[in-house]
């Protein structure tokens, strides 16, 4: 339980369903793995769908955790850079989001007290997209997008990386997302404070822990 962030510098945040929940947006994404999944394999949609089902269920009870969409790919033989380029052609947040002010509001005001940043497995045109949608996208220091390592989280070389070329000891650090397993067991395991969310309101338990009046 985190009782003070005083000493925090840097605050991490992964993208989607940290800083915006959008379920048509999500459908896209999915959708687009299954067809994916169906046009390398020669499938139907329906069988395509099936598939990509299946395969999720089989790791999800080999590792006994929820496997994310990218690391489901992989296993059926896809490259992560395969789907991101169907992601370009295919997923348009344009039609789902849009300029969020409070939004903006909260996360002005925690970059008067720390630098903040994106870690997410989107690719950078998408994630560029939706933050620019959103109206958020000039408050971050660096997006770390799938481009910077071709790992999708969790992968700990890559927080690994990332931890070194911002700079500052795990204290200085507050990382946050929507998935324990995902966005944060690899810095909690490394002690650096985390915070799990569900929406974006939530963020303002860290003006809370800061001392920041939103």
């Amino acid at each position: 339980m985190l009782t003070s962030l005083s000493r925090i510098k840097s605050i991490v945040f992964d993208l989607d369903g940290t800083l915006y929940t959008c379920e048509p947006l999500a459908k896209e994404i999915e959708q687009t793995a299954k067809a994916l999944v169906a046009e390398t394999r020669g499938l139907s949609l329906e069988q395509g769908t099936a598939l990509l089902l299946t395969s999720r269920r089989r790791l999800s009870e080999t590792y006994d955790e929820e496997p994310t969409l990218t690391h489901t790919l992989r296993e059926l033989g896809i490259e992560v850079a395969e789907f991101h380029r169907a992601m370009q052609k295919r997923v348009r947040p344009e039609r789902h989001l849009q300029h969020d002010p409070i939004l903006y509001a909260l996360l002005d005001s925690l970059r008067q007290e720390c630098d903040l940043y994106i870690y997410t497995n989107n690719n950078l045109p998408l994630a560029r997209k939706i933050l620019a949608l959103l109206g958020v996208e000039e408050l971050f220091q660096r997006l770390y997008t799938i481009e910077f390592s071709w790992a999708p989280k969790p992968d700990r070389e890559t927080l690994r990386r990332i931890l070194e070329d911002i700079g500052g000891p795990p204290e200085e650090f507050l990382f946050v997302g929507d998935r324990q397993v995902v966005d944060l067991k690899p810095a909690d395991e490394l002690g650096i404070p985390t915070l799990l969310v569900s929406e974006a309101g939530d963020l303002l338990q860290i003006h809370k822990l800061l001392g920041i009046v939103p």
